[in-house]
């Protein structure tokens, strides 16, 4: 491997790497719309006289929040991608910090699948078959308030993952590995032994780093031990030309 190769090899560790997950919260936004503007419409279009679907509103409903729920799978598993490349960049103060935001979509409405089933289930048992059941709410009304507070939670943090996402591509800092500050934040002083609420969320917050830093170091060992022997195996074809 000659001096250039190096340089280059480098300048492409050092290089700084846009997060392109924006889009996918872009789609999770649009999904959680239509999810609201359908809870909304299909009683409206199925359920008056004169009117009729393929199947009520209720369980057409219930079919577009498994849809949802399986799109939230998909941009899921392209935050974690984004974020695992980035992670491997050397950028693991942002991975930790968008670590609870990023995922939190995806538990949101794993929980209000749950949820949901629950609520069939006990208005089928409570009201389809017993004649004195009263309720001034319809079944698509509660389906119409849980998946309305559902995805308004989700857009909240898919929005406000977007405006991170931003702030961290215009900064454009330095990989975490290369800051002084950063290595020095994942030393333990003598005062963080006193017992205290701050005290351990403080030492808690510094094993985080201190874990993600070693796995980081696993996986990039890794990556450039791999890298090595490419570059090897292709100097001792040339060598041999």
């Amino acid at each position: 491997m000659t001096g250039e190769d190096e340089v280059v090899l480098v300048q492409n560790e050092r290089r700084f790497q846009r997060l392109s997950s924006i889009p996918a919260a872009g789609l999770s936004i649009l999904l959680c719309f239509v999810q609201i503007i359908l809870v909304f419409i299909l009683p409206e279009l199925c359920d008056k006289k004169g009117k009729e679907c393929v199947l009520n509103s209720f369980s057409i409903l219930i079919y577009t929040h498994g849809a949802h729920w399986a799109g939230i799978l998909i941009i899921d598993q392209i935050y974690h991608f984004a974020h695992h490349k980035s992670r491997l960049n050397g950028y693991l103060e942002f991975y930790t910090k968008t670590k609870n935001i990023r995922r939190a979509p995806f538990y949101l409405v794993s929980a209000g699948n749950f949820v949901l089933m629950l609520v069939v289930i006990i208005l089928h048992d409570l009201c389809d078959d017993n004649k004195a059941c009263s309720h001034s709410f319809t079944k698509v009304d509660y389906l119409r308030g849980l998946i309305t507070l559902e995805s308004l939670v989700v857009l909240c943090c898919s929005v406000s993952y977007i405006l991170l996402v931003r702030e961290f591509n215009s900064k454009q800092l330095p990989p975490d590995v290369m800051r002084d500050d950063f290595a020095s934040s994942m030393t333990m002083n003598e005062d963080m032994g006193s017992v205290g609420c701050q005290d351990q969320e403080l030492i808690l917050e510094v094993m985080e780093r201190q874990a993600e830093m070693i796995r980081y170091l696993k996986q990039h060992s890794e990556t450039l031990g791999s890298k090595i022997l490419v570059l090897t195996s292709q100097l001792a074809q040339k060598e041999r030309v």
